[in-house]
């Protein structure tokens, strides 16, 4: 399989309850496609602000990595979107709620049942 899905989540620092079950939901559908999916968090207050002003507190140097968003996500950051957000292959997916897993598990087939055709 050629094509990666790109899953991207923007939580809260610290993390919210809903922002960790969003994180516990992504988590299951890397598990159940590693080959075919990647997560990317982002962490408000640590991703893409100046680096005096990062909460690094919150994290590992590790998370503290650069990243790269995709326009969607760099966009939605930029405008302050509400905590978790999620995007998945570049289009928004849901925002301030926790998906289902089926919901996810559905985008992520359908995606890639487009890219095999």
């Amino acid at each position: 399989m050629d094509k990666i899905v790109k899953v991207e989540v923007l939580i809260a620092t610290p993390p919210t309850r809903k922002c960790e079950q969003t994180l516990e939901v992504l988590r299951e559908i890397v598990r159940r496609y590693p080959e075919e999916t990647r997560l990317v968090v982002f962490r408000r207050g640590i991703d893409f602000v100046p680096e005096e002003l990062q909460m690094r507190e919150y994290v590992s140097e590790e998370d503290c990595q650069p990243k790269e968003a995709s326009l969607q996500m760099r966009t939605l950051i930029t405008k302050g979107r509400a905590v978790p957000t999620v995007v998945i292959d570049g289009e928004l997916f849901s925002t301030f709620e926790v998906p289902s897993l089926e919901d996810v598990e559905k985008k992520v087939q359908e995606i890639l049942g487009k890219s095999g055709e």
